[in-house]
Formats: structure tokens, sequence, C-alpha cells
């Protein structure tokens, strides 16, 4: 039986699992870290570099996401339309509220993201969700807006690459998988080398550009498919093993970023290696249910995370600077929890009261085009037409 059919015939395909909520949980408690931590640049070095790469955050985003993803589509065996149906009204109706605030609270003028300040072009793609094909665009509107615009991308490319990828044998798919990391490394590299032919709007963005489009994030994707196809052809790990592994995916990523120059050293990159590291955690987590790592604050932080995404960002940019104590690390901490706290409950209002119900009416189409599909090939003494 294939990997395809042995998952869209188990009893209970779509039981949630409270391991991805924590990994996106913890994914944007990093992401809060880092640009909590640029408020305070008095802390001390070392620390500073810890929480650099919170950023790093939104790799654990992408595995998470194509993990989630290629379960969801196996499970349910739907459609192209009804996948990106499903998406749309995910990932839209939030992004698209963050454009009209964002616009509002920082206005439209010149920044590192789009040099020449934010025009009518930048506002529709980003509207679009096609910001993720310009320098001055990918994420210029919205902060942050670049990761949602390589998870459209993923979303685009997705019906097309998984079923081949789910039915590879793991010699070709590790092949594609290195590819990825190789060829996207250098296609950014070599583009970012003639940025000087884009129009001047677009060149003073090219080389943030270069890091952040999908070419760069793509294994990161490819590596939650190919947690999804382990999961499924090795359903039963110990959790003793599974600990050991979580144990040393931890140990390896902690020193990444006291070891100076590695993102030259290692071909993979940055983000890259940690996509790795972030791999192993998961799927330690896959098989340890019991896992201290996975408790109801992270599970619902990682619920909410989404929202938080734009959040949070609205919240630093509107909260003071805290400088409680004098002490810089002890003041990055309160700002730290103080942010956290606002952030998660703004968007757990958010979540129950536009991301679920958009959720439900996407859902609701595609229920109700379903039977519409359905009544057309039944005639109405109930014999089926063809």
């Amino acid at each position: 039986m294939g990997l395809i059919s042995k998952m869209s015939g188990t009893s209970n395909p779509l039981k949630h699992f409270d391991y991805i909520d924590a990994l996106r949980g913890y994914a944007i408690m990093m992401v809060i870290a880092v640009h909590t931590s640029q408020s305070f640049p008095q802390i001390p070095n070392s620390l500073a570099k810890v929480l650099n790469q919170g950023a790093r955050g939104v790799q654990l985003f992408f595995v998470t996401s194509a993990l989630t993803l290629t379960m969801s589509w196996v499970a349910r065996n739907e459609s192209a339309a009804d996948f990106y149906t499903r998406r749309i009204f995910r990932i839209a109706p939030m992004f698209w509220i963050a454009i009209v605030f964002f616009l509002w609270l920082n206005g439209n003028g010149p920044s590192i993201y789009a040099p020449a300040g934010i025009g009518l072009r930048q506002i529709v793609m980003t509207a679009l969700l096609v910001h993720g094909f310009w320098p001055d665009a990918i994420t210029s509107v919205v902060p942050g807006g670049w990761s949602v615009a390589d998870e459209v991308i993923f979303y685009a490319l997705f019906p097309a690459i998984v079923p081949p990828l789910l039915k590879a044998t793991w010699r070709p798919l590790i092949v594609v998988a290195v590819a990825t990391v190789v060829l996207g490394a250098q296609v950014s590299r070599l583009l970012d080398g003639f940025s000087y032919l884009l129009p001047a709007s677009a060149e003073g963005a090219a080389g943030i550009y270069f890091s952040l489009w999908f070419p760069r994030q793509l294994p990161c994707f490819i590596f939650g498919i190919m947690l999804f196809k382990f999961s499924v052809e090795r359903p039963l790990i110990p959790a003793s093993l599974a600990k050991i592994v979580c144990v040393l995916a931890i140990a390896f990523a902690l020193p990444i970023p006291f070891l100076e120059g590695i993102k030259y050293a290692l071909p993979l990159g940055l983000a890259t290696t940690y996509a790795i590291a972030f791999s192993l955690v998961a799927f330690s987590l896959m098989y340890w249910r019991q896992s201290p790592l996975i408790s109801f604050p992270i599970v619902w932080i990682g619920k909410v995370s989404y929202s938080a995404y734009f959040v949070h960002f609205a919240a630093l940019h509107l909260l003071p600077v805290l400088h409680l104590t004098g002490w810089p690390v002890a003041d990055l901490a309160s700002m730290y929890l103080v942010v956290v706290v606002i952030t998660v409950g703004i968007s757990s209002l958010t979540y129950l009261m536009i991301e679920r119900p958009m959720i439900r009416f996407g859902s609701a189409l595609i229920a109700a085009r379903r039977l519409r599909s359905h009544q057309l090939y039944i005639q109405p003494e109930g014999n089926v037409v063809g």
C-alpha cells in the first residue's frame, strides 16, 4: 500500500497533536525574543548573540508548517482547490488587517526594506500575496511579511511537489533536499551580485531580499515533508531514543551563535543549519508525547502564534522601553515578559474572533462545493450519472 493511501485510511486522520502547537509556540517566543532584545543594545555580547538567533524561529515555523500541511493534505485526501481555499481563509484575513494597521502605524516612508518608500505597487503586491517576488515589497508593508510571502509560494507549489516527494524513495528525496540547499544558496549569491541591474528602488533592498526569498527557505519546507514521510514509514520509535535525539539537537544548536563565521564556514548557512536542528527536535517530540517541553501554556501560545507574529511588532512599537532596574538584562527580561503577555492576550482575541471564524467559513465553502459537485452526478431518483 502506498504512503498516501496508508495515511488516508487511518481511523482518526485529523487528530490534533499538541507537539505541533508547542513547536509553533517556541517559534514565536524566539521571534519575540530577538525583536525585544533589539531595544537593549547594552546587554552582554554573549547574550545578544544567543538572542539574535531567535530570528531562526521563522525557520522553525516553516518546518512545522510543511509537516502539518502534509499531514492534513494526506489525511483529507483533498483537491488542490480545497487546499487553496483552506489556506487563503487561514492566512489572508489577519494579514490583510495587518496591512491596513501597519500602513496606519508606520506610514509609507523610506526604510531599509523599501529605500524609495512604500507606494501603490508594494501595497497591491502585498494584498495579493505576491510580495515575495520583488525586493522592495517582500517585507516592507507588513513587518516580517517575508515569512508569509514564502509560505504562500510554498502553498502554490504544494499540490504539485508533495505527492511525488511522498512517493519517492529516500535516496532521490535526500538528493532533492541537498540540491535545494546548495542551489538556493548559490543562486541567491549569484543574483545578489547582479543586483545593480535592478531599478534603484529595488537595488537597495536586494541584499536583504536574497537572504529572505523563497529559494533560500525551501529546504526548511522539504525537511518538514521528509519528517512526515519518516513518521508514517517508521511509526514506532522508542520514546527513549526520541529523548536522546532531542537533547542532541538542542546541544547542536546552542553553541552555533558563538561559532564566529559559521555562515561562511558552512555552505548550508545559518537558516538551514538551524532548520536541521529544529527538524530533529520536531522528530523527537513526535515520538516523545509526554515531554516536559509540551505544556498547556506553550501549546496555547502556539495556537495563537500566527496572530502573535503580527501583534508583537505592534506591541514593541507602541510600548515604552522599560528601564525599571537600570540593569539591562533584568530590564530586557521584564520587557520580554510584558510583550509576551500583551501579545498573547491580544492574539487570543484575534484568534477566537477572526482566525477561527474565517477557518470555519473556508471549511464551509469547501463542504458546500463538494455537495454541489456530488449533486451534479446524482439524478433525482438517486442513480449515478455516467
